[in-house]
């Protein structure tokens, strides 16, 4: 999951330090302004018992053992990473976010690169090298502003993955999300206080949401924006086919349900052809 705010590109001295693998500077976007420091405790409520429950059934459902090598896509600050690593799964987690990544756990069998998950900085797969699961959680997908850098990224889940190779791809359902869409909201989390103001763009298939927050700490104020494209399925489905990711399980929730717009997610899952 990638929301950022004003990062610098990380130094490389600094990423050996913390194990961080470094690949080529992404072009700018919204995204790169609003995964920082903040994010944690704007998105508090997302817990580690959730991301457990999560992965036990991905886990579950793709058949992943400790004999297979984990790719986390947008990993944040690791939830799911710790969750896959305590089954005894070694896992990479990849993310943009230098901020998110300083946190994000370290424990063995865990590797954190920092990376634009348009150009990867992994080999080719093929029948016997590349991940032979990758995994993208919490609405990690959909950033871009343009479907073609959209269907880029998915060009490179397809390429590091080994042949046969499964995924598991967690979106919005936008049958859902946008019926129950609440223009406005005012919360407190932590030290800040937040106006959430949410909207959703029919022509660009786009939800977006601006979050004004006042620090009480300093007094400071902040402004995010979150922008994310929605697919339907059928739609998901095409473009994950064209890059030759063919998906065979659909799911309304981390549950054996199928997507309806009672449920919030579309959780597809699949292999390499």
């Amino acid at each position: 999951m990638l929301w950022r705010w004003g990062l610098e590109p990380p130094k490389i001295a600094l990423a050996r330090q913390l194990k961080v693998r470094m690949s080529s500077t992404p072009s700018p976007g919204w995204f790169r302004q609003h995964f920082n420091e903040d994010y944690r405790t704007l998105y508090s409520g997302r817990t580690q018992e959730q991301a457990d429950r999560e992965v036990e059934f991905v886990v579950g459902q793709l058949g992943v053992t400790p004999t297979d090598r984990v790719l986390d896509l947008c990993c944040g600050y690791g939830r799911h990473l710790a969750a896959i690593a305590a089954k005894g799964i070694p896992v990479v987690g990849v993310d943009l976010s230098d901020a998110l990544l300083r946190q994000a756990p370290t424990s063995e069998g865990i590797e954190l690169v920092c990376a634009d998950m348009r150009e990867l900085p992994f080999e080719d797969g093929d029948e016997t090298s590349g991940f032979p699961v990758l995994v993208n959680f919490f609405t990690s997908f959909g950033y871009f502003d343009s479907d073609d850098e959209n269907e880029r990224a998915t060009r490179e889940m397809a390429r590091v993955l080994r042949t046969s190779g499964r995924f598991s791809i967690d979106l919005l359902n936008p049958a859902h999300v946008v019926d129950r869409l609440v223009p406005r909201t005012e919360r407190t989390a932590g030290p800040f206080e937040l106006v959430e103001e949410r909207s959703f763009d029919g022509v660009r298939r786009r939800v977006e949401k601006h979050i004004d927050v006042l620090d009480h700490r300093d007094g400071s104020r902040r402004e995010y924006v979150e922008s994310v494209r929605v697919y339907e399925e059928e739609e998901i489905r095409e473009l994950l086919s064209g890059v030759g990711l063919e998906v065979d399980r659909v799911f309304g929730e981390f549950a054996d349900v199928p997507p309806s717009p009672e449920n919030p997610r579309l959780l597809l899952m699949g292999s390499k052809r």
